[in-house]
């Protein structure tokens, strides 16, 4: 460490001993330097800043009933083709650049326009917009045109994609419309043309199975009405004695006015007693009632033909089971006559099923895809209302662009400052470098190290008084040289501070 401290000291002895060259390249390149700064035309920047709220109340709300497009990606999406040739090119024309700026070509305004704005975004979907130039109305107008495109993109990129998806899905709803009456016409005329092979119960095999089925039904109730006639047949002809006809004989009326002549006598009798004129009357003519239905039985037991068949009950029942199989006969001739029908036509089933189940199959997935347009236009509508009514976006301009009044650049002070560090660096540097390339011995240790031996001694110089007083007025004139470099350095920060 102590080696290296000596030879630090050694290097600064040797530059001290050239330091009249640190003044002349210090001076220099600080008068080059301020010169130039002060050259540097003035730029003026100005920033906006918006915010965008991609958060709206409706979105649970509606979920499921609506289409609610992908705010965070329409927004990364605007941002990335915010600085199109087309988008610049309007910011352009309407910030009249063609008029403001030094250059009347559109290719060189688009070019710096690109290279000039700035769109950062950070995570709280905060967007500044920035932009300098030397004008400072161009670089306003450029950042309100900016920030106005930028949310105009955001508000009607969304409403036009819902008006383009409305009018496609419309137009696909026509096209499916039309494809459905197409279908339907031919379901239709294929029903005509094949009626006999289709049915709406079922499969043509199932109406055969169905057909037979009856056809056995009617054939064992037939068979059972036949049996029902033989049965009143037999009892017919084993009834026919003078007792059994006469058990068997109805006269419906006349039985009819006994009972109801029964129910007034006892009406009376509750009120009357036997002796009463009412009762008496009552029970007279009763007696002449039955009286007269005895003697009707026994003239039919005596002379059947005397009274019509039909009024005997057992003739009544043969009758209606005689007509019963009349009709199960006609029954089983038509249900016989389908049977015979359907299993000729059985050949030609299987193809005509086969092309009506594909008929159908196909206007199903139509109809089916018709029904998922119609929701989808009902979503699509209904989406148009609420960005139409509501907006999914919300744009706040937290801070608008105002016109500058002081440039941001060059920082003339900052860049002075520099130059003066750099101008004193520049002639130490150029200083020790001559040191470096004229190399003089400033110590013992430094004579040793070169040569290797050992030094004995040395011979100290003596300063006469007319040696030092040369060599305060060398310090005074170097510090004075300095010193005026600082004031100029002063001046210099004077005049950019107040520009």
């Amino acid at each position: 460490m102590e080696h290296l401290f000596q030879e630090l000291v050694q290097q600064l002895r040797a530059t001290w001993r050239r330091r009249w060259w640190i003044l002349p390249v210090a001076w220099l390149v600080c008068v080059l330097g301020w010169a130039y700064i002060f050259t540097l035309p003035d730029t003026y920047q100005v920033s906006s800043r918006v915010y965008v709220n991609t958060q709206s109340i409706l979105t649970p709300l509606l979920r499921g009933m609506t289409v609610r497009p992908d705010v965070e990606q329409r927004i990364r999406m605007m941002t990335t083709t915010l600085l199109s040739n087309s988008n610049l090119q309007q910011i352009a024309r309407k910030a009249d650049l063609d008029v403001l700026a030094d250059t009347g070509s559109t290719g060189e305004l688009v070019e710096m326009l690109r290279e000039g704005i700035e769109l950062s975004g950070e995570s709280n979907n905060i967007y500044t917009i920035s932009f300098q130039h030397k004008n400072p109305e161009i670089a306003y107008r450029v950042v309100r045109e900016t920030g106005d495109l930028f949310m105009e993109r955001g508000l009607g990129s969304s409403r036009l994609d819902l008006v383009s998806s409305q009018q496609f899905i419309e137009r696909q709803l026509e096209r499916y419309e039309e494809k459905l009456r197409a279908k339907e016409k031919e379901i239709e005329r294929f029903k005509q043309e094949n009626s006999a092979y289709l049915s709406g119960e079922g499969s043509f095999y199932d109406r055969l199975e169905r057909t037979r089925q009856r056809l056995e039904q009617a054939r064992l109730k037939r068979k059972e009405a036949r049996q029902r006639v033989q049965s009143l047949r037999s009892q017919l002809e084993e009834g026919d004695s003078a007792e059994s006809r006469v058990a068997a004989y109805s006269n419906p009326q006349l039985e009819e006015r006994i009972n109801r002549l029964k129910t007034q006598l006892d009406q009376l009798r509750r009120r009357y007693t036997e002796q009463h004129p009412d009762v008496a009357q009552t029970q007279r003519i009763l007696k002449e009632l039955r009286a007269q239905l005895e003697r009707e039985a026994q003239e039919y037991a005596e002379n059947p033909d005397a009274v019509a068949p039909g009024d005997s009950p057992l003739h009544m029942a043969l009758s209606e089971a005689r007509s019963q199989v009349a009709a199960l006969q006609t029954r089983v001739e038509e249900y016989r006559s389908r049977v015979e029908r359907l299993e000729k036509a059985i050949g030609r089933v299987p193809q005509v099923e086969s092309e009506y189940t594909a008929l159908t199959r196909n206007y199903e997935a139509l109809k089916d895809s018709y029904r998922r347009l119609l929701e989808k236009h009902e979503q699509a509508v209904l989406s148009g209302h609420v960005e139409s009514e509501t907006s999914s976006v919300d744009f706040r301009v937290l801070e608008p662009p105002q016109r500058p009044e002081e440039p941001a650049a060059p920082n003339r002070v900052g860049l002075a400052s520099a130059v003066l560090v750099l101008g004193l660096g520049t002639g130490s540097g150029f200083a020790f470098l001559l040191a470096q390339i004229r190399g003089t011995l400033v110590g013992m240790s430094q004579l040793a190290e070169l040569t290797g031996r050992p030094a004995l001694g040395q011979v100290s110089r003596v300063r006469t008084p007319v040696h030092r007083r040369r060599r305060r007025m060398e310090m005074l004139v170097f510090f004075s040289a300095i010193a005026a470099l600082l004031v100029v350095y002063a001046a210099v920060m004077a005049v950019f501070f107040w520009i």
